[in-house]
């Protein structure tokens, strides 16, 4: 069996274990339009990795309501057993006894009655009929309801006024109340563990180790100095760089000739620019846009949903040219406001309307990311940006899915579309996406005042970046940032800068779990919604169809939450080791991994029943 075999299975069985609480907004109505694909989490990726199973798994905090249950839980069942211990005929005898049993009972009650304002919460938030379309929170229900007629029982009919039938029903309900314990625990266990984690390694990471392991065992210098040397290669990828011995001048001539020639003509074109242009920082932005801007810019809650239905998609263009005001990269970078403006433009209007999922709102919301990176986060000084730096970053996430079809990578190569035929079934997509950058770029031109030296800087870069998004890459591309960091000389403001713009982007590409629910729900369904529709074409084309792509076997909710387990949070794991500062946003990770957890019951309803 495959590894990806087993990484499926896992995750189906691990997510299959937790339950469920849920429904929000129109989920119903969204059930029978959306769906996934393979490509939301890839694990094409993982080819020949490492998939460990963590058996002492990170602990996740317990949300508030969760800890009152099981104190609850834990109050219930001690009084169970008081009552168990103090029901002999001896100890009715007793009046101290008595009085404990009495006081016993009204507490059992007390909590009886906190467990039907937990059940009566969940049925306004799911509705009545879907609650109890699930026959365990039904028969949860039964007994709840069932205690209490017993405890009032009790306190009301004294001494010979029980039957010996009554005693029985009494002996079988206190039963069915463990079972009401242990059954209210373990669902909140579970929803708290759904998903198991996995650390996922590559074959460079273990040879390092191995490596390492193995100059611990010598003392003689020369071999350890080899190692360390071999390590040093095969952490920075330049295992496959030539290595020129003997007489080098004509090989260096011949396998340098490219880069001094690029050499040569920046210097030339520096030497002929020699009139000094001036732009204005100013593109007379709406002052309201301006406002709205500055104070939420840097928030991840931002209401951008509602800027798309005010300015469509001309609020990519604004978004841009705030960025540029504020960091003042027209006149510093000579560039034209007017041709930035009209190039901005032409992004957004090659954005399509009709994607749910890959449109505008979806590159304004990865810009926003980005920048919450390079600002909040601070790798503005942790990779020693230059404005050169800024314009990179931003202009390449503004684009990274522009001309986007709304059909995934696997799509276009089983139907041989034009994309995949032109760029010979790599990374279709994101090839189209860099090249539509450099096609505006060119018409507008942009970049007029641009040396050939920051030019090539930008585009090799810009398309890196851009590059990166293919989630058909993402587990090579960790890998290899993996190992980076786990070199001596990672350097994240200069050789390592490359990796860190291409992290930086495809994180900001996975972020929705990253985000507070509000947002992550819509875009969990503009998501889902785009996959179906690709699934109802495959099934109308004959094709098979994509993973998570079919809107009747698909869970929503065990689809984020293996997004989650297998893509964002281990990445973003990873991250914080670039962006310290992001531990401190990282809780809404798991908050929102338990909220899925939650619904995972409802959504399985869903389905069973189209």
């Amino acid at each position: 069996m495959t590894e990806q075999q087993n990484l499926n299975e896992d995750t189906n069985r691990n997510l299959g274990q937790a339950t469920a609480k849920v429904v929000p907004r129109g989920s119903k109505e969204i059930s029978n339009i959306f769906g996934d694909r393979r490509s939301s989490y890839n694990i094409e990726g993982y080819d020949r990795v490492i998939a460990d199973e963590i058996t002492d798994q990170q602990h996740q905090g317990i949300p508030l309501i969760d800890k009152a249950v099981i104190a609850l839980v834990l109050i219930f069942t001690l009084l169970v057993f008081i009552n168990f211990s103090f029901t002999s005929n001896d100890a009715k005898e007793d009046p101290d006894i008595d009085k404990t049993l009495f006081v016993t009972k009204i507490i059992e009650l007390v909590i009886l009655i906190l467990f039907v304002l937990e059940i009566s919460i969940r049925c306004f938030q799911n509705g009545f009929i879907t609650y109890f379309s699930d026959c365990w929170s039904f028969f949860d229900a039964l007994i709840i309801v069932a205690s209490i007629v017993l405890i009032v029982l009790d306190l009301n009919l004294q001494g010979d006024a029980f039957t010996t039938i009554s005693k029985v029903l009494r002996g079988i309900f206190r039963f069915l109340r463990l079972f009401l314990v242990f059954r209210k625990y373990n669902q909140v266990k579970k929803i708290n563990n759904a998903g198991t984690r996995y650390t996922v390694r590559s074959p460079v990471e273990k040879v390092i180790e191995i490596m390492r392991d193995l100059a611990d065992q010598f003392e003689d210098s020369d071999i350890i100095k080899q190692l360390n040397w071999g390590i040093t290669h095969i952490s920075n990828n330049t295992v496959y760089e030539p290595i020129i011995e003997g007489r080098k001048s004509e090989a260096l001539g011949w396998l340098n000739q490219p880069q001094n020639q690029q050499l040569m003509a920046s210097q030339e074109s520096k030497k002929s620019s020699s009139i000094e242009i001036i732009f204005s920082n100013d593109t007379k932005l709406p002052e309201q846009l301006r406002q709205d801007f500055a104070q939420n810019i840097l928030n991840l809650d931002y209401d951008y949903f509602s800027l798309f239905d005010r300015y469509d998609s001309a609020i990519l263009t604004h978004l841009m040219c705030y960025y540029f005001e504020k960091e003042h990269l027209f006149s510093t970078l000579k560039i034209s406001p007017d041709s930035f403006k009209k190039c901005m433009d032409q992004l957004g209007s090659n954005y399509h309307k009709e994607n749910l999922y890959h449109n505008v709102i979806h590159a304004f919301d990865v810009t926003h990311t980005v920048y919450f990176f390079i600002e909040k986060c601070n790798f503005k000084e942790i990779g020693k940006l230059t404005k050169l730096d800024y314009s990179i970053l931003l202009l390449s996430a503004a684009a990274h899915d522009v001309d986007h079809p709304g059909l995934n990578n696997i799509f276009l190569n089983n139907t041989r579309h034009e994309l995949a035929m032109t760029y010979n079934d790599k990374s279709s997509l994101e090839q189209h996406h860099a090249a539509t950058l450099f096609k505006c770029i060119r018409e507008t031109e942009l970049f007029s005042n641009f040396s050939i030296q920051d030019f090539k800087y930008f585009r090799e870069k810009s398309i890196s970046m851009i590059l990166s998004t293919d989630n058909a890459m993402h587990g090579k591309d960790f890998n290899k940032l993996k190992a980076r960091l786990a070199s001596n000389d990672f350097d994240p403001g200069s050789k390592d800068k490359g990796i860190c713009f291409d992290t930086l982007l495809h994180a900001a590409d996975i972020s929705n779990p990253f985000k507070p629910m509000k947002n992550y729900e819509k875009w969990t369904f503009r998501v889902l919604g785009e996959f179906w529709q690709q699934g109802d074409r495959e099934k109308d084309m004959g094709l098979p169809v994509t993973m998570l792509c079919d809107r009747r076997t698909t869970n929503v909710a065990k689809s984020q939450i293996g997004f989650i387990d297998f893509m964002v949070l281990p990445y973003y794991n990873t991250l914080q080791q670039i962006l310290p500062v992001l531990a401190e946003f990282m809780e809404q990770i798991s908050e929102n991994k338990r909220y899925w957890a939650e619904q995972i019951e409802h959504y399985q309803t869903l389905l069973n029943t189209q």
